[in-house]
């Protein structure tokens, strides 16, 4: 497989080393001759132990056109529809846009949303990755055999100060130098964190809820330096067919809490993001019975390795599209929301 990713920053650089673990051949494309220098010398090899010399990197506008099976738009959100507008015109198999999606503005999304129509060969999809984790994945499969009844409620929280974030982009010195510090960017805990709205919806779905239908927010915003972004993040949620549920997001909260919780009639089921040392954490417990805990070994490399395997398994035909939680209509579903959430 012939992978091509766009955008050599701190994204760029997981999907790239995920797509070499899989065996696959990677062209990597940056607008910054510093920033493909900087993954090749100092991200990449702190990161994975050494630079991958298999890895070919290009300044954009010479880099190769056509014939990816694979190709990622890995760059700060308010380029992600320009960007992918272009690259689903190389048709490759699969198209991953990075989340979030796009800016709350959504600008951009009705022509590429035509182009999809246009191209409707090449599957699009938006990197929620720990929708594919091991550690989400069971708790799937447990409550899909109602192992806890029914379920009453989901909470989910992302809640993660910048600093674990700025600890893994050690060239920025803070929110301000980044889309991630400006909210119409696609910044802040709404944009930043929405793996927490992604995994509601996911759970969602999965429960036979349906659809999220109605969505009430509030923001806690700050202005710092010139970028203006949320800090905090709450929505209270409810779907199709009545399913009532929160998620908080935000980008102060320390220690790290990562967190969902789904609550049924005869117990309940917790997933832990780095719950524990190993990796991630479940907690469930049955009524009347013991509490139990389990650990999914991980690092957080291997998230998105699991997600380039879920790749290979729609590409093959293993998953089908529409089942995928990663397709590009659940991440808008997404960008709706917060859309609405920023706009009223």
């Amino acid at each position: 497989m012939k992978v091509k990713v766009f955008g050599a920053g701190s994204i760029g650089n997981h999907m790239a080393q995920a797509s070499r673990r899989m065996g696959w051949s990677v062209s990597v494309v940056d607008t910054d001759p510093r920033a493909l220098e900087r993954m090749k010398t100092d991200i990449y090899p702190k990161r994975y132990g050494a630079w991958d010399p298999a890895i070919e990197v290009y300044q954009a506008g010479k880099d190769p056109k056509g014939g990816f099976d694979i190709i990622v738009v890995g760059t700060p959100p308010d380029t992600h529809m320009s960007i992918a507008a272009a690259a689903i015109e190389e048709k490759p198999r699969l198209l991953h846009i990075e989340k979030p999606l796009c800016p709350p503005t959504l600008s951009g999304v009705d022509d590429f949303v035509q182009l999809t129509k246009e191209y409707p060969e090449v599957l699009v999809t938006v990197g929620y990755d720990h929708a594919v984790s091991e550690g989400i994945e069971a708790v799937v499969g447990m409550v899909q055999k109602e192992m806890f009844g029914k379920i009453i409620t989901v909470d989910v929280e992302f809640r993660e100060h910048w600093r674990g974030i700025f600890a893994a982009h050690p060239w920025l010195a803070g929110p301000w130098e980044t889309y991630l510090g400006y909210w119409k960017r696609g910044g802040g805990a709404s944009g930043e964190n929405s793996h927490a709205l992604h995994l509601w919806q996911h759970f969602a779905e999965i429960l036979g809820w349906g659809k999220i239908s109605e969505s009430k927010s509030m923001l806690s915003m700050r202005e710092e330096k010139g970028a203006e972004h949320d800090i905090i993040a709450a929505f209270l949620l409810r779907t199709e067919k009545g399913g009532v549920g929160r998620v908080i997001q935000d980008v102060i909260t320390y220690p790290v809490r990562k967190w969902a919780k789904l609550q049924g009639e005869k117990g309940f089921i917790e997933w832990h993001c780095g719950g524990a040392p190993e990796g991630d954490l479940i907690r469930y417990q049955i009524d009347g019975e013991v509490l139990i805990e389990k650990i999914f070994p991980k690092k957080r490399p291997d998230d998105f390795y699991r997600e380039v395997q879920h790749y290979d398994k729609l590409l093959r035909g293993e998953i089908k599209p529409e089942d995928s939680p990663l397709s590009f209509e659940r991440g808008l579903a997404i960008m709706r929301i917060l859309q609405s959430a920023h706009y009223g």
